[in-house]
Order: C-alpha cells, then sequence, then structure tokens
C-alpha cells in the first residue's frame, strides 16, 4: 500500500473519531475576570492593536467549543510583559486565527492541553522581562498608536 492513501486512511479515522460539538453555548465566559480582554499591559495592548488578534473569535471558542481559556486571564490582569507572556500571546493568536476560519466549528476543545510548554531547565528565561528592550523615548509613540487604533469589544452572541 502506497503511503498517501495510508495517511489519508489514519486521518480520516482520526478525524471521524474526534469529539464533536453542537452550536449551542456551553459555557459561561466572564469578560471581566479577564479584563474585557484588554491588556493591563502597554506592551501587550500595543502588540494587539497592530496585530489586530480576533479576540472575539477566541471568546466564541471557549464560549461554544469549550476551551478552556482560565490560563490565559493572567496575560489579561498582570502587567508582565515577559518571554512567558509572549508565548502566551502566540497561543491567542494562533487560535483566534484559526477559530476565525471556523477550523474548530464542530470540535470540543476542552481536552486540548495549553500552556503546557516547557522551558524545562532553562525556565527562568521565561521570566525575563522584554520590557527592559523597548525603548523607552518610544512609549508616546506606542501610547498613540494604541489610542488611534479601535480595539474592537468583545460580545458573545447565542
Amino acid at each position: 500500500m502506497k503511503p498517501t492513501p495510508m495517511l489519508v486512511s489514519a486521518l480520516a479515522a482520526v478525524a471521524s473519531a474526534a469529539p464533536t460539538t453542537t452550536a449551542e453555548k456551553r459555557t459561561a465566559v466572564d469578560l471581566g475576570a479577564f479584563n474585557n480582554f484588554g491588556f493591563a499591559n502597554q506592551d501587550l495592548q500595543y502588540l494587539l492593536a497592530i496585530n489586530d488578534f480576533n479576540l472575539q473569535a477566541f471568546a466564541q471558542l471557549a464560549a461554544f467549543n469549550n476551551l478552556n481559556i482560565g490560563g490565559f486571564q493572567s496575560l489579561f490582569v498582570n502587567n508582565a510583559f515577559d518571554i512567558n507572556s509572549l508565548l502566551q500571546l502566540q497561543q491567542i493568536a494562533l487560535l483566534s486565527e484559526l477559530g476565525g476560519l471556523g477550523v474548530f466549528s464542530n470540535f470540543d476543545l476542552s481536552s486540548l492541553q495549553l500552556n503546557v510548554f516547557d522551558l524545562g531547565l532553562i525556565g527562568g528565561i521565561g521570566g525575563f522581562d522584554v520590557s527592559s528592550l523597548v525603548d523607552q523615548s518610544l512609549v508616546p509613540q506606542i501610547q498613540t498608536i494604541i489610542q488611534q487604533t479601535q480595539i474592537s469589544a468583545v460580545v458573545l452572541k447565542e
């Protein structure tokens, strides 16, 4: 048997066995606990402004697909800009983009394990303060960009 049909068969079996969800709201998402999906940290807010992450899709993954977003709460409410924050932001960006495309529309994401990236013995670098690398003379420009960029509110639709 050729490798391609075998691979396709294996993927089809996995896809058919994956848990699915219906298009009904599963859990309540307390937006206030997540600072209404606005970052407390100015540098993270700036990255949100210039990259236009679809946080609406991220919230809908939590509400409709059972995505456990509790591990991201500190990212929104703490004023930290470190490597761990950037890794979490990258996960949010990826999930938001895929969620916005509808990739997860029929999947139950409750078993998806996020924030399990283990830095092992070099774990201390995760807390490196990236904001120490930001030139303080850029802060007024960063604030202006944040203020000029309209960040849309997250609203969960039933």
